[in-house]
């Protein structure tokens, strides 16, 4: 709707791109949807794109390095990469009694499990600067970074969440160029 020559998408779960593909067709919008992890080659042209985002995805990947390699590969010189995912001081504080208590290390980048729904993912809650320096160190100039609540959300919620969420940052964007 905003003019893009072409649309492709990348996830690596089936449902997700089948889900993708019923979207897009539905309001008319031709795509060419790739099933693969964000990792490895899949076969997306290089030196192609204008513009590369993620919206929650690329915290995900297992291999930061290799995701902003191919990312920076596919991308024409001077093209964005543009993506957000949720801050990590957010995993880091807890809000108990109406205060905010430090119940995790920021620096601490392991993997841990965390439940959704009813299975168990595993995730790394990477500092900012893991991921600025993956993106200066693989060739992209940061341009902007974000940290960014929704305050009006945050403001109607009695719940924890929205409470924490009203002295923290929830998410962050940040937005580079590949130099």
């Amino acid at each position: 709707k905003l003019g893009a020559a072409e649309l492709w998408g990348l996830d690596i779960a089936e449902n997700q791109i089948g889900r993708a593909d019923t979207f897009l067709k539905s309001n008319g919008i031709q795509a060419k949807l790739v099933c693969a992890a964000m990792e490895d080659e899949c076969g997306l042209p290089t030196d192609y794109f204008d513009l590369v985002y993620s919206v929650y995805g690329i915290g995900w990947t297992t291999d930061l390095d290799k995701t902003f390699q191919r990312i920076h590969s596919y991308l024409k010189v001077g093209g964005r990469f543009i993506f957000g995912w949720s801050h990590p001081i957010h995993k880091c504080v807890s809000f108990e009694n109406g205060e905010l208590i430090f119940s995790n290390s920021y620096f601490n980048e392991a993997w841990y499990c965390a439940a959704m729904g009813s299975k168990e993912i595993m995730l790394s809650n990477r500092m900012l600067s893991t991921y600025i320096n993956a993106l200066a160190n693989n060739g992209f100039t940061i341009e902007t970074l974000i940290e960014e609540t929704d305050k009006e959300k945050a403001m109607t919620s009695n719940h924890i969440f929205g409470r924490k969420a009203q002295m923290l940052p929830t998410a962050f964007v940040i937005r580079s160029r590949k130099a």
